[in-house]
């Protein structure tokens, strides 16, 4: 199900190869060595290849065309692991031990499912990495789950409540005005309008704003942590942003008065944001997507941020937050498990 390793992409691409090539092996294993062994073998097909029929590999900085360092090619890779378990610890469900074998670890809690789901999410409809032989099981369904994801990492990223307003709504798909009227009355801050604004669409669903999250104050006046969020699962996510002005649109359409707390834009994805500079380290890509985006909540970053939110609703701290859809996240975690299995049985 898996086309030939992308050698010739950044580290972060192969290694998600190799996280699926892992997935697709029932004991669970992959050897980076057999990774440099193929581009060592590909790289001598293409200086064999004197007429250019095959093509030749792109240049890259960190590999260079035909003759690299192989050694400086497996690092690469083993410091893509490391940056990953760093980043989500127990939350990350692969392991590189000292010989360059790549083990998936069966999940002891949410955080590793979350990111399986990711993964599989991310790569439901791309050919860059599929051959299309099995493909994840993604609809629409499937997609809005990684919404219900989204709204309990944004509980925990406020550390308060978190209401999931994309289409479809919890609760029977309530109407848009409603739906918001309800939200901000508990916020407690700003008004939204009693009659749609004229010029307005009467069909409205969301307006983009797909998670409002904020943290609760005792005194319940403004000037909290107020977050709105885009969820994008699919590849076409740098099309979509709402920080800036259509946070202000919403705000300006929508309310009277507006909320006085200030609202950080921000965007969910499956994906791993990287730099588009080979160059360029994870850090550099950020800060470059940050300014469009605002906060990127990717696949670094969500998987321990919903386990998180599910052991803060547990807690005395978030007894009495509202989650919406928290009880969702095991369909998460099934979903996940009958994809493995099914993809054990096509790869036999």
């Amino acid at each position: 199900m898996l086309r030939p390793p992308p050698i010739a992409d950044a580290p972060h691409i192969l290694c998600d190869w190799v996280e699926l090539a892992v997935l697709r092996n029932t004991r669970g294993t992959y050897h980076i060595a057999d990774l440099v062994r193929y581009r060592d073998t590909t790289r001598e097909t293409e200086d064999a290849d004197i007429e250019g029929e095959f093509g030749r590999e792109r240049d890259t900085d960190t590999e260079g065309v035909s003759g690299g360092d192989g050694d400086a090619f497996y690092d690469s890779l083993i410091e893509q692991f490391a940056e990953r378990e760093e980043a989500l610890g127990s939350a990350y469900p692969f392991a590189v031990n000292s010989r360059g074998v790549v083990t998936l670890h069966q999940p002891n809690d949410w955080g590793g499912y979350m990111y399986l789901f990711c993964l599989l999410l991310s790569y439901s409809n791309d050919a860059d990495l599929l051959n299309g032989t099995w493909r994840p099981r993604v609809d629409n369904t499937i997609r809005d789950l990684f919404q219900a994801c989204a709204t309990v990492a944004a509980a925990a990223e406020v550390r308060g409540h978190a209401y999931s307003f994309g289409w479809p709504r919890p609760g029977n798909n309530p109407p848009f005005l409603a739906k918001l009227t309800a939200i901000y009355q508990h916020f407690g801050d700003g008004q939204v309008r009693a009659v749609r604004r004229r010029g307005l669409s009467p069909f409205a669903k969301d307006e983009e704003i797909d998670v409002i999250a904020w943290r609760p104050r005792r005194d319940r006046a403004a000037g909290t942590i107020y977050l709105l969020g885009q969820v994008a699962s699919g590849g076409n996510w740098m099309g979509k942003a709402i920080h800036g002005a259509p946070i202000a649109n919403f705000h300006r359409n929508w309310f009277d008065p507006a909320p006085a707390s200030n609202a950080a834009g921000c965007i969910f994805i499956p994906r791993l944001v990287e730099s588009a500079d080979p160059q360029g380290t994870r850090r550099d890509g950020m800060d470059v997507q940050t300014l469009r985006y605002g906060t990127i909540f990717d696949r670094l970053r969500l998987p321990l941020m919903i386990q998180e939110g599910i052991q803060l609703s547990l807690s005395g701290e978030g007894a009495n937050w509202i989650i919406e859809r928290i009880d969702e996240l095991q369909t998460v975690c099934d979903w996940t498990i009958d994809e493995i299995t099914a993809l054990h049985a096509h790869a036999a």
